[in-house]
């Protein structure tokens, strides 16, 4: 019998070099990843992955790595994730609920359709289990509160594939306050009820088209205030027997810190800030009691276009120490939901020294870039 039963395995970067991390550590480790997924990992790796839809009837911890399995990981009840983990997975609504149950602060959220008069005026309405940024309205876009308009526009964000993916057939929408503050987004991991926070990055969001999307992820020092306050709601969502990935996403509003969405699996989307790192094994270094380490002011610039069509054209110049991950060529078609990891036409990574001196240099390449697209 496995000691994991890793799901989700086309997350992992170079999956042989999981495996001897983890051989290394003494665990023996089945990785999982169902048959669409699959065809993302290299041909010559597939083998070392077994492809199923579900998870196999073997007792055995699951760690699941992406949206799919964390479905998986509720529909199975698996034994190592707390209930109340699984559940804020799933619901935003669950995840306040929670953290005001455990006597956390939690950011005050209610179903769409139990909103009464007086109307909130500065508001965002999302999808309950929604991710990626897909399903988020502001009242920017949506206007005066109307309740027929507001699901309208966050349902109809809210694509069939990610609602196959979540299992979710009601698509329940959720009313919260807008909050401006400064973003972040962390991963921790969890074994036996003890996290280890693994990463600390601040988000950098742009609103493009009415929707939320993620510019830059700048590696922070791992501030005790704030690695306290997720320790804290570690301790709301998992039990002292559970083992799993965590990440959340939060934004400090003055000295609030404030849980905004989680996930029991591990934070997507970072592959190229992982590779300049040099960290071949992000997952495996985790499970196997390490800390992987991020050296602070690290940046992963994400390059998009701002309209769908066909890129006819990419060029950056840029000077020695930039690291460029392109995802498309000329003649790809672009979506138009620029939310998803999948809509990035390149990532670029460089190191800086300070806080200030990363988002200006972020924001200095979004001249640097040229993108043509076409109809």
């Amino acid at each position: 019998m496995p000691d994991y039963m890793v799901a989700g395995a086309s997350a992992i970067e170079d999956i042989p070099q999981f495996l001897a991390v983890t051989r290394h550590a003494g665990m023996d480790v089945l990785l999982l990843e169902n048959a669409s997924m699959s065809a993302h990992i290299p041909a010559p790796h597939r083998s070392l992955v077994r492809c199923v839809d579900d998870i196999p009837g073997i007792h055995a911890p699951v760690i699941p790595l992406n949206e799919f399995w964390v479905s998986r990981a509720i529909r199975a009840s698996v034994a190592n994730i707390a209930l109340p983990a699984l559940h804020a997975s799933r619901s935003k609504h669950s995840l306040s609920a929670r953290l005001a149950a455990c006597g956390l602060y939690a950011l005050s959220r209610r179903y769409l359709e139990e909103v009464s008069e007086p109307y909130p005026t500065h508001y965002l309405a999302r999808l309950d289990s929604g991710y990626s940024g897909y399903g988020i309205v502001r009242h920017v876009e949506a206007g005066r509160f109307d309740h027929t308009v507001i699901a309208r526009m966050v349902q109809g964000d809210a694509s069939s594939s990610m609602l196959a993916v979540l299992g979710d057939d009601t698509a329940r929408v959720v009313v919260e306050d807008y909050l401006e503050g400064d973003e972040y987004s962390a991963d921790v991991f969890v074994y036996r009820g003890r996290p280890v926070v693994l990463r600390l990055f601040r988000k950098i969001i742009t609103w493009i088209g009415g929707r939320p999307v993620c510019d830059s992820y700048i590696a922070m020092p791992h501030e005790p205030a704030l690695c306290a306050t997720i320790h804290d709601w570690c301790a709301a969502l998992y039990s002292t027997s559970s083992t799993s990935f965590g990440q959340f996403d939060f934004i400090v509003v003055g000295k609030r810190t404030i849980l905004l969405d989680f996930s029991c699996r591990i934070g997507g989307g970072l592959g190229a800030i992982k590779r300049f790192a040099g960290m071949a094994s992000y997952a495996a270094l985790a499970m196997s009691g390490g800390t992987p380490a991020f050296k602070p002011f690290t940046v992963q610039k994400n390059v998009f276009a701002h309209r769908p069509g066909y890129l006819t054209d990419f060029d950056c110049a840029l000077p020695p120490g930039f690291q460029v991950t392109l995802h498309k060529q000329r003649g790809d078609m672009l979506p138009h939901k620029l939310c998803s990891a999948n809509a990035r036409v390149a990532e670029i990574c460089f190191a800086t020294h300070d806080l200030e001196n990363a988002i200006s240099t972020a924001k200095i390449l979004n001249n640097k870039v040229t993108i043509n697209v076409h109809d």
